[in-house]
């Protein structure tokens, strides 16, 4: 009697564990087909963009972060309104699939006397119409859209220290072909390819879907997407904690602490490494591989099932230019600065 009820018991634990099993990887599918679709579906651009036919000048951030001192942490973009003596600027972050102004500095715009319309569409609010000079180029904008309850606040005598009031996203790169000097801290925007992007390396396929830049790479003879994010501008590639142990020395020492994202603060573990990587068809150094510290026993199962191969950001690409053909879905890298063609 009591080995049959044994074998019951047994059984129902069996039949009670491949019941959670299925209920785990149902919802784990419908967790990453969400996480799928919230990147890379399609997402309207309203934004409009004119601007001087001559480059933008942006500067790399440094930050302290947990006591450690971050270099190149942000690239950010100086920014000015007519009759404003405030210094703003605006993080570009091709991680963002729009150009965002904050709410909480846009009441603050208001406030000292600025004039700006909302429109509301597809329950999102846009700012009508905004002219300003960024990086050096003077720009009219119209249906930036407003990021709800974030920035911060300030006053009509705020006039030392930098302000940011938003990001300039993907959006910017909608439709034309971008080129990201980034040795030379430039940003050129053309309608067409220039005569001179002729003479380059032989342009490459990317992916562009949901306005997420996905660039082929070549890493430990594994073939990834890797979506570059310039949001991620301090590392050069975030990956799982596994890949991180094989890109890495393990007598290498790490840094770890809290990164920024849209207000949330994220464990981030990074070495610096020369582990090369080939994107496209161009060779660089990985220069730093991350993993984000939490949930890490997750992401070996996890990231077979998503698209990115890791998240690529602005260290390989430090004394080079990145060229990106949203039209054709297109890019090519040059490993050197193009200052005297961006002109």
């Amino acid at each position: 009697m009591m080995v049959k009820r044994k074998t019951k018991i047994w059984k129902y634990l069996k039949y009670t564990l491949a019941a959670i099993l299925v209920i785990f990887v149902i919802a784990a599918s419908v967790g990453i087909q969400k996480f799928n679709n919230s990147l890379f579906g399609e997402k309207p651009n309203l934004l409009t963009f004119t601007h001087e036919p001559k480059p933008i000048t942006f500067a790399w951030a440094n930050d302290s972060i947990d006591h450690y001192y971050e270099t190149k942490a942000a690239i950010i973009i100086p920014l000015r309104i007519k009759a404003l003596a405030h210094k703003f600027y605006m993080q570009f972050d091709t991680g963002a699939p729009y150009s965002y102004i904050y709410e909480k500095d846009l009441l603050s715009l208001k406030k000292i006397g600025l004039k700006l319309e909302e429109v509301v569409k597809e329950e999102s609010r846009y700012i009508k119409h905004l002219e300003f000079e960024l990086g050096g180029n003077k720009v009219s904008a119209s249906m930036i859209k407003i990021l709800d309850n974030y920035g911060h606040t300030f006053s009509a005598t705020d006039t030392i220290g930098n302000l940011k009031i938003g990001t300039i996203g993907s959006d910017l790169l909608d439709d034309c072909i971008t080129a990201i000097d980034f040795a030379n801290q430039q940003i050129q925007i053309y309608q067409n390819r220039p005569d001179w992007m002729t003479s380059l390396s032989p342009f490459q396929p990317f992916d562009f879907k949901g306005r997420r830049i996905m660039l082929p790479a070549v890493v430990d003879g594994k073939n990834l997407e890797l979506l570059y994010d310039s949001g991620c501008s301090a590392f050069g590639i975030i990956t799982t904690r596994n890949r991180f142990k094989r890109y890495t020395n393990e007598e290498t020492e790490a840094v770890e602490y809290g990164a920024n994202s849209w207000g949330s603060s994220i464990p981030i573990l990074s070495k610096t490494t020369n582990e090369p990587i080939q994107i496209g068809s161009t060779n660089l150094s990985m220069e730093r591989a991350s993993y984000v510290n939490m949930y890490a026993w997750t992401q070996r199962f996890v990231t077979p099932f998503t698209r990115i191969g890791g998240w690529l950001g602005n260290r390989p690409f430090v004394e080079s230019t990145l060229i990106l053909d949203t039209k054709t879905e297109e890019f090519t890298i040059v490993k050197s600065a193009l200052l005297e063609n961006l002109q």
